[in-house]
């Protein structure tokens, strides 16, 4: 019988794998494709991602030794007012490596810590969690959610579906 552990790890590995799966074969120009103007584009979702997952261990895991970004990438790929409508994020060939990097020490984190830790309360208030199992969990729906508008992203480019 899987651990809750076992879970969160399934469920962080599975969309990580859809990720990596929907963006494997897009070219550069690709990355910055939009279905329409206000959409989301590839390079902005896995910068996204990146920044979504490091916040989860930071605040909720406590990680503290986390690799440094590039200049300016929390700025590019913020959630202000027309960061995810630029038309501009760097070299975007780093971006799928990166989301990769960051999602498997999300996974390690989570293997490390305590299980019993998964159960306290945040020490902050959020509208879909309030435990690490939680916040941990939602890294994997967030992520598979995604997937899903890239799934968009790829059909608006004319590549058949992926299944």
């Amino acid at each position: 019988m899987p651990t809750s552990i076992d879970v969160l790890v399934n469920t962080l590995t599975g969309a990580k794998g859809l990720v990596m799966g929907y963006c494997q074969d897009l070219g550069p120009a690709e990355y910055l494709h939009r279905p329409t103007p206000e959409s989301n584009c590839v390079a902005w979702l896995l910068g996204h991602l990146v920044l979504t997952d490091r916040r989860i261990m930071t605040m909720v895991l406590g990680a503290s030794d986390l690799p440094a970004l590039p200049d300016g990438f929390e700025k590019r790929f913020s959630r202000d007012a027309g960061c995810p409508q630029a038309s501009d994020f760097g070299d975007t060939s780093i971006l799928l490596p990166l989301f990769a990097q960051t999602r498997d020490l999300l996974i390690a984190r989570v293997r490390s810590t305590d299980p019993a830790d998964f159960d306290k309360p945040l020490a902050f208030k959020h509208p879909r969690f309030d435990t690490p199992w939680g916040a941990v969990n939602f890294m994997g729906l967030h992520a598979a959610m995604h997937a899903g508008q890239i799934t968009i992203i790829r059909r608006s480019l004319g590549r058949p579906p992926l299944v």
